[in-house]
């Protein structure tokens, strides 16, 4: 009997990213009937490694061999179709909900809806896809404008409606709510009945029973791989990394109320993103948001923030001070926040040094101030340090891998020393090692008042204590 002819194989591979070894002597196979799942911890080269099975990296004579195409979804939408680069990040906060063409005649581009992004044919099959991912009411909606859950769902569809025999997912759940990770799982299975190849980058918390096989990744070597019934997860013991102590001065908090939202709704013409919503937070609480996909939180993180135009259209007030009445500009409001989000995210130059990335929080911008002070110098250092990041210091961002990326942005945040913390989702990609010990720097830091974004309530500090819940009001979409 002939040996059955791998789709996907790797021998010997190796890549490096800016000179800097991301994959090192990779050797794999990927047989037909297979679902694999990679694990590692942030920075093991995983994403890398889904590229690379993609075929985008030049390879050396037998490094590589593709005997299918294969569809890759990846954790960043960059592509000649649409790039965040083209736009600025407030744009996704402006009058309507979608953009048209006339926009180009104020110095914007024209930004793609989601039909356009996905390049969508109606056929039933196609609407049924598109209907299952819950996108059907979002098709004419601008693609900036979508929550970062509603973008993964696009992304995924996309791929999907080119009937991929190999799909290459990094890390599909993340941003998903509960509900619709449940479905996706079970889509994915059936995906895989149907005969599809799949290998998705995943932590390794829980094992879909699709998968088959699990890859362990470590600083870019295979270190085991083998069928899910033998693999057993490294556990992750308590973290003993000494706390680093900020030597900048803490931001004073001279405030009662850090927010007040008293009756606030925004729409976009017919479209109702929040309704009615009244929420109190007190100087020093914390609060942890939730909420499915595409009910509004990132919305009403940008009102608390200053990035949204129709605060001043409702009673929002920021630090005790009405927005729109006080004359508190947005800087006022932004140079006591420290702020992270996944959209933000997608809007970094990936030409920045990881330590000019980290700056900008001095000035809420996507640009480093020109100088610091000795303090700030030694908190990026010892924030860095504690995440074992320092080594990275200048090194591109756009390097970095997405978890690498985030734990910067997290350092970002919390670098000046703020009294408010907004974090939205911020430990999208990141292993849990390093979750726990940002969860450990969150839970040191007594005297702010934190908001925190999760679909996943373990990834909570201790000291989060208040619960505010916001849902998708299907009556008024």
């Amino acid at each position: 009997m002939s040996e059955e002819i791998p789709l996907v194989a790797m021998s010997t591979l190796t890549v490096r990213r800016s000179g800097c070894l991301v994959l090192d002597d990779i050797s794999f196979q990927l047989n037909k009937g297979e679902c694999w799942m990679v694990v590692g911890a942030t920075g093991s080269g995983k994403t890398t490694f889904l590229q690379a099975l993609a075929g985008q990296f030049s390879a050396g004579p037998g490094a590589l061999y593709r005997r299918v195409a294969t569809e890759f979804v990846s954790f960043k939408e960059e592509s000649s179709q649409f790039s965040y680069s083209g736009y600025f990040y407030q744009q996704r906060y402006q009058a309507t909900m979608a953009d048209n063409p006339e926009g180009t005649d104020a110095g914007y581009k024209s930004i793609p809806t989601l039909r356009d992004f996905l390049q969508l044919t109606d056929t039933p099959e196609n609407q049924s896809l598109i209907e299952r991912l819950g996108l059907t009411p979002l098709l004419n909606r601008s693609f900036l404008k979508l929550s970062n859950g509603q973008t993964r769902k696009a992304r995924i569809g996309k791929a999907l409606l080119r009937h991929p025999s190999v799909l290459l997912l990094d890390n599909p759940f993340v941003g998903l709510d509960a509900t619709f990770r449940a479905e996706l799982t079970t889509w994915l299975g059936e995906l895989t009945n149907q005969g599809v190849t799949l290998v998705l980058v995943k932590e390794p918390d829980d094992i879909p029973p699709f998968i088959t096989h699990v890859a362990v990744l470590e600083k870019g070597r295979i270190k085991w791989a083998g069928a899910k019934e033998q693999y057993q997860a490294a556990a992750v013991g308590e973290s003993k990394a000494v706390l680093p102590l900020l030597q900048t001065s803490p931001q004073p908090a001279d405030f009662l109320e850090a927010f007040c939202l008293r009756n606030v709704t925004v729409r976009y013409g017919d479209t109702v993103i929040l309704n009615a919503v009244n929420w109190v937070v007190r100087a020093g609480e914390r609060w942890a948001l939730i909420g499915p996909n595409g009910a509004g939180k990132s919305v009403l993180l940008s009102l608390l923030y200053g990035d949204h135009p129709q605060a001043y259209a409702n009673d929002v007030s920021v630090f005790d001070h009405r927005r729109g009445k006080s004359g508190e500009s947005i800087w006022d409001v932004k140079r006591r926040i420290g702020f992270i989000s996944p959209e933000l995210h997608l809007y970094f130059p990936p030409s920045l040094s990881v330590r000019q990335v980290a700056l900008t929080g001095l000035t809420d911008t996507l640009t480093p101030p020109n100088r610091i002070t000795a303090e700030t110098e030694s908190d990026l250092h010892n924030l860095l340090a504690y995440f074992g990041l320092a080594q990275f210091a200048e090194r591109s961002f756009g390097t970095l891998s997405a978890g690498e990326q985030r734990l910067i942005l997290f350092v970002r945040a919390i670098l000046k020393n703020p009294p408010v913390l907004l974090l939205d989702e911020p430990f999208q990609a990141i292993d849990a090692a390093h979750v726990q010990l940002a969860r450990n720097l969150l839970d040191s830091f007594t005297d702010k008042t934190i908001l925190f974004v999760t679909h996943n309530r373990l990834e909570l500090p201790d000291t989060i204590s208040q619960l505010f819940a916001i849902q998708v009001d299907t009556s008024i979409r």
